[in-house]
């Protein structure tokens, strides 16, 4: 299993449920792709359910290598299949299947306890933003290319993450596959080993 470390202590970065909301920005081919999938990976790891949402199908692949035990994880592409998918700690929506989406994000009864997890952040409108304010979330993608990118950014977040920088935010340099984290422990600079 990856794990994300610390690269000045070397130490691993423990992620939790106190960690969201969480949002991890990054720029096509600067590793928030890998770096969101390995975070969800490790939660889904310490037992905590999910409901993921992804515009591609790739997250789904690196999700299912990452994790050690995928008979927990459900691939859900069919709206009849919502309850059975329920009874799994981790669902994975047909990726780009925002209408079945929207149809499990509204099974509050089911959904009340999963940390919602949106990848590729720039593909979504308002309608999700709305539904997924009242759950416990993590987004990824590239917030400045996102149509409601102001939205997001004027959230409350108790986790960002840049692995490239954002318009109106400061970042110190990175190498490739490395990430600026701000959460309450303070600011470090992160990547997944």
């Amino acid at each position: 299993m990856k794990r994300i470390i610390n690269i000045k202590t070397k130490e691993e970065v423990k992620f939790t449920k106190e960690n969201l909301p969480l949002f991890v920005h990054g720029k096509e081919h600067s590793g928030a792709s890998l770096l969101s999938i390995t975070i969800a990976s490790l939660l889904h790891s310490s037992r905590v359910k999910l409901c993921i949402f992804t515009a591609y199908p790739m997250a789904k692949e690196e999700f299912m290598k990452q994790v050690e035990n995928p008979v927990n994880v459900y691939y859900l592409e069919d709206k009849k299949n919502i309850s059975e998918a329920l009874r799994f700690q981790t669902i994975i929506v047909q990726s780009g299947n925002i209408d079945l989406f929207i149809k499990i994000i509204l099974n509050t009864v089911g959904m009340k306890d999963r940390i919602i997890f949106i990848k590729n952040i720039e593909t979504i409108h308002v309608q999700i933003l709305e539904l997924v304010k009242s759950y416990t979330f993590m987004v990824s993608g590239d917030l400045d290319f996102n149509l409601l990118q102001n939205e997001f950014k004027n959230m409350t977040y108790n986790t960002k993450i840049f692995t490239s920088p954002m318009e109106g935010v400061i970042i110190p340099p990175l190498e490739k596959y490395q990430a600026f984290m701000k959460d309450n422990i303070g600011d470090r600079i992160i990547a997944v080993n």
